[in-house]
């Protein structure tokens, strides 16, 4: 399966990559929201739809600068259904602000609290791509 993974964290970066390539995955890392959503819609002059870069994409929630991971987030889903390009978010907030995401979050998009075990997120993994 073809991954895009963002986080800002270079060490939560690593992990998860280094974790779905030894799963037999490949994978994109971005470390800027902006860097992901060019991947996932490069410029084109073409009329045509653009394929999907990914099979499923896993970000972090909150980034630095302008742009979080919910901005980038709703960009995808602008383009894509959910089932065109399943999205995990990954995020080390807790209580109150968490709460506040999962009123704008969609009910369907799977939110995994840092920190957490590789297992789970394979199993997250396998239930939304149904592998």
């Amino acid at each position: 399966m073809n991954i895009g993974v963002l986080d800002d964290n270079p060490a939560i970066l690593a992990f998860l990559s280094t974790t779905l390539k030894m799963d037999g995955h490949i994978v994109t890392a971005h470390s800027t929201g902006v860097s992901m959503l060019e991947a996932i819609f490069p410029p084109t002059s073409s009329p045509y739809p653009q394929e999907v870069p990914y099979d499923l994409v896993i970000l972090d929630l909150f980034l630095p600068g302008t742009m979080t991971g919910a901005d980038v987030f709703f960009a995808i889903r602008k383009e894509f259904e959910s089932w065109q390009l399943p999205v995990i978010i990954v995020t080390a907030v807790s209580g109150p602000t968490l709460e506040q995401f999962r009123y704008i979050l969609p009910d369907d998009v799977p939110l995994l609290r840092k920190p957490f075990v590789p297992r789970t997120l394979r199993q997250l993994i396998s239930q939304i791509t149904n592998q």
